[in-house]
């Protein structure tokens, strides 16, 4: 039997329809992948933006309990400023208190060693008289040794010796008389002197009670909190005195100035702000300022312009 091969279209675009048809499919094809591929990257993007929005949101959060934080511990530090500056305030107080104390101490020590002068010259004095009995004692020998060699004109030399000795006696009986006087007056200023040390001690027990008596009393606390602070700095080279005054701007840097230039400058402060101005007044260790200095200045200034002391020191 006859068999036909595969028919032949003799037709000129035969061909080209058919390259045609085998084209579309492939391209289909390559549309089909890249359409997926398309779609599994939107994918991945969108589940990484997810994520990336909650890690933002998170790190907002974050952001927002971070600020609340930093502002509790600004207002904290303001509340440790105010602390700070009451505590310094009382140091000062009490340092000057201890500045009046250590005055009182140097006066009365300055009286104690008046009084041991005196006791001094005293005891020269008892010395001096001790040296004049044993010359006494020395001519008395004297004396027998001279009655023993004018034993011939013994009636009249022994009359006259008793009349000396009698005498002597009496001058040697008010020198024990004086000098038990000297000894009576050393004991009396020794007794002053122990009679100071317990006044001394009672003074600074009484101003302890005075001081804690003075914290109960109604008046309240010096305090910097609600007012508004300048601060003065002194210190002393050689004779030249120094100042420095900073303002009530929190930015203000502390600025040398003279005497009239300092008073000037509180006295427009005290104007501007009156019944709420805190004057804080620094006076460091190395300030070269002795106690009866820095206790004038002080109360010079703070009576003038500071609140506290408007009513007197």
């Amino acid at each position: 039997m006859h068999r036909f091969g595969r028919i032949v279209d003799l037709n000129p675009g035969a061909r080209a329809r058919e390259s045609e048809a085998s084209l579309w499919p492939s391209f289909t094809d390559i549309m089909t992948v890249i359409l997926m591929v398309f779609m599994l990257t939107m994918v991945v993007v969108i589940v990484k933006n997810s994520h990336l929005v909650e890690r933002i949101r998170l790190a907002q959060e974050q952001q927002a309990a971070a600020e609340l934080r930093a502002a509790a511990a600004q207002d904290s530090l303001a509340v440790l400023a105010a602390r700070n500056t009451d505590l310094e305030d009382r140091i000062r107080g009490y340092s000057m208190q201890l500045i009046l104390l250590n005055d009182e101490v140097d006066r009365l020590e300055q009286t104690i060693d008046a009084k041991l002068a005196v006791v001094e010259g005293l005891a020269r004095d008892n010395e001096q008289l001790l040296e004049r009995i044993q010359m006494i004692e020395l001519q008395l020998e004297e004396k027998d040794a001279e009655l023993e060699a004018a034993r011939l004109t013994m009636d009249e030399i022994r009359a006259a010796s008793q009349e000396a000795e009698r005498d002597l006696r009496d001058r040697i009986a008010a020198l024990l008389s004086q000098l038990d006087e000297k000894e009576a007056t050393l004991i009396t200023l020794s007794d002053e002197k122990t009679d100071l040390e317990m006044a001394l001690a009672r003074a600074r027990q009484d101003l302890s009670s005075l001081e804690e008596r003075y914290l109960k009393l109604v008046r309240p606390a010096r305090s910097a909190a609600g007012k508004t602070v300048v601060t003065v700095r002194v210190g002393k080279i050689g004779d030249q005195m120094r100042y420095e005054y900073r303002g009530p701007d929190a930015g203000a840097a502390a600025e040398r100035v003279s005497r009239a230039e300092l008073e000037r400058r509180l006295t427009a402060a005290k104007q501007a702000h009156g019944d709420d101005l805190y004057v804080k007044i620094v006076i460091p260790d190395d300030s070269g300022l002795s106690y009866n200095e820095a206790w004038t200045f002080t109360k010079d200034i703070l009576s003038r312009y500071d609140y506290y002391y408007e009513d007197g020191w």
